[in-house]
């Protein structure tokens, strides 16, 4: 769709999902289906962009209704390119979506309403009756956590909430996955009962039955590549055993992961995709070892284990993709997952009993605030472990050698313990080698880095120098978030932070202005530096032209508009003065000549 855009005027197309609501506007993916050019002439095209609407109009873009919007509006998805930061821009080009559109009240126009058999306005039902239900009956505390754990709708989740969660190990009972889908499969399996025995056709008809509604609800839940994942791999095992011809769990693995990346091969970089494979895997490979070490005659202690050593089989092939991709590890994952396991399955039963009853017109709200007390209760627990010391080991950085070193060495020690295998011993010391290998070589290159970086953030001005695991910060706006100062300590692995404040650097063979207002331009611009970052709070450039040097280059940052940021570059380039402009490029950042 993409290379189309400089001759479109309209774009025509549907929503795919129901708007998230932000801040400021609500965002929803919108499926671009036709264009129509500046000749007036209509091309059909496909290709999907991000679309943010006056939160006031959200409920009026649903699935299946067919819309003209501006092209004017469209934007590039670029890369802020901070450093250590998520690439949202990588990010949006693995789901192959490559623009977004900001759009105002008046700016958009409904020419045709859904088919009542669309897909995905049936889908876009099924999610709006389920936050319906909850929103009528539970209260409103329990309200976000309880559509996140039935259709992962994650958009009204308290955010301190959210990190307790993942902090603690335990986001995935949030995110709908295999242990919903499992749990859904087996209510299906004992609730559908037919005279199967009898009628060996009924067999058949509740297997499709069960497909139908398994996939059903994945699609409502969001057609995550973890949720496809878990309803391909109940779906080969129903069929593998109406067929009677039951096929090994590992080979059903390789099997569900060969086509679901043949149907979509970004999913191999998609960390939903990664861990719920590699948390599968890990459970049935080492979940037998780890139950069989302790033998308990209770069943409430036996239960408790059982779950417990799934907990810890999940985390041996999942914890170095969670380190690679989160930086960070959960300490008291288990105690978490004991509370919260037990707590949002029997949430998840009682919230889908009070969706279907209100489906059903029928007034009861007993399951609702049952659940409501559930998720209370959860939440409570998981708060309170998110409060203990050292709930969180971060600001890890492996890079995807060390990642696939440690898989190296876990294979080799599982084949060690469980076969006494020699060559196991000595291909796990030599992994262990080149793991701190790779590390050390980190080490000994970032203590000797000299870096110029000049972030991108909108709406504030953020520059810093780095020398070796100094990191010295030059200037930064008032409202500078530490977080990004954090991804800054883990990427370059930075253990002294100082303030060095000024108007005119001189770093290795950089030579760097940094005004603080208009006035301060023209005596900078006489000392002739490469680089010259404008100040915050410019409102006009024409001034700089005639004083502007081809010596120096003038750095555009977050802190100006994006509108105007544009406006500045054009003007620039119309006569020739070098710049850079971090909207179009991303971050400024130099490695330095130290001589």
């Amino acid at each position: 769709m993409g290379h189309h855009l400089e001759k479109t005027i309209v774009l025509i197309g549907s929503p795919k999902t129901i708007a998230s609501p932000g801040q400021k506007s609500a965002r929803l993916l919108f499926h671009v289906s036709g264009i129509i050019t500046s000749d007036h002439r209509k091309k059909n095209v496909i290709g999907t962009i991000i679309l943010y609407v006056p939160i006031q109009q959200a409920s009026l873009f649903l699935p299946g209704d067919q819309w003209l919007i501006p092209a004017t509006n469209i934007q590039p998805i670029r890369s802020a390119g901070n450093p250590g930061a998520f690439d949202y821009a990588s990010y949006c080009e693995r789901q192959n979506i490559f623009h977004q559109s900001y759009l105002l009240k008046g700016q958009y126009m409904m020419v045709k309403k859904s088919d009542p058999f669309n897909i995905y306005r049936l889908l876009c039902l099924g999610q709006l009756s389920a936050i319906r239900a909850i929103k009528a009956t539970m209260p409103s505390k329990s309200q976000g956590l309880a559509m996140a754990l039935l259709i992962g709708y994650r958009d009204e989740v308290d955010k301190d909430v959210l990190q307790a969660y993942t902090n603690t190990g335990v986001i995935h009972v949030i995110a709908v996955s295999g242990m919903h889908l499992g749990l859904i499969f087996l209510l299906l399996q004992k609730l559908l009962v037919f005279p199967e025995n009898r009628y060996p056709v009924f067999k058949w008809l509740k297997a499709l039955l069960i497909l139908l509604i398994t996939w059903w609800f994945s699609g409502v839940a969001g057609a995550a590549a973890s949720i496809i994942r878990a309803a391909f791999m109940f779906s080969v095992m129903l069929f593998s055993r109406l067929t009677r011809k039951p096929m090994d769990a590992i080979q059903s693995i390789n099997i569900g992961a060969f086509i679901l990346l043949c149907y979509q091969p970004n999913w191999l970089w998609d960390a939903g995709f990664q861990l719920s494979f590699a948390a599968l895997l890990s459970i049935i490979c080492y979940q037998p070892i780890i139950e069989n070490l302790v033998q308990f005659k209770n069943r409430i202690i036996r239960g408790i284990w059982q779950l417990s050593a799934v907990t810890l089989s999940a985390q041996i092939l999942t914890l170095p993709i969670s380190i690679c991709q989160f930086h960070q590890t959960p300490v008291y994952f288990l105690i978490a997952n004991l509370i919260a396991v037990p707590l949002s399955s029997i949430a998840l039963v009682t919230a889908i009993i009070q969706w279907l009853t209100s489906v059903l017109g029928i007034p009861l709200t007993i399951a609702g605030q049952f659940t409501g007390y559930m998720i209370a209760g959860m939440n409570s627990g998981i708060l309170r472990i998110n409060q203990l010391p050292g709930v969180v080991i971060d600001q890890i950085e492996w890079s995807f050698l060390q990642t696939i070193t440690s898989y190296i060495i876990i294979i080799a020690l599982t084949n060690l313990i469980i076969h006494r295998n020699k060559t196991a011993f000595i291909v796990s010391l030599l992994a262990m080698a080149g793991f701190f290998g790779l590390r050390l070589q980190d080490c000994l290159a970032k203590n000797q880095q000299f870096l110029l970086l000049n972030f991108h953030i909108p709406g504030q001005q953020a520059i810093a120098m780095i020398q070796g695991r100094t990191l010295y910060l030059v200037k930064t706006s008032p409202q500078f978030s530490p977080s990004t100062l954090l991804q800054v300590e883990r990427h370059f692995r930075i253990k002294e932070i100082r303030h060095m404040p000024g108007k005119l650097f001189r770093f290795g063979n950089l030579f760097l202005a940094i005004p603080s207002e208009y006035n301060d331009i023209p005596s900078l611009l006489v000392e002739k530096p490469g680089y010259l970052v404008l100040p915050e709070g410019l409102q006009k450039i024409e001034g700089l032209i005639p004083i502007a040097t081809d010596k120096t280059i003038l750095v555009i940052d977050g802190n100006v508009p994006q509108w105007r940021a544009r406006q500045w570059s054009n003007i620039l380039a119309r006569h020739h003065i070098a710049f850079y402009n971090t909207w179009e490029s991303g971050a400024l950042q130099l490695t330095v000549n130290k001589f």
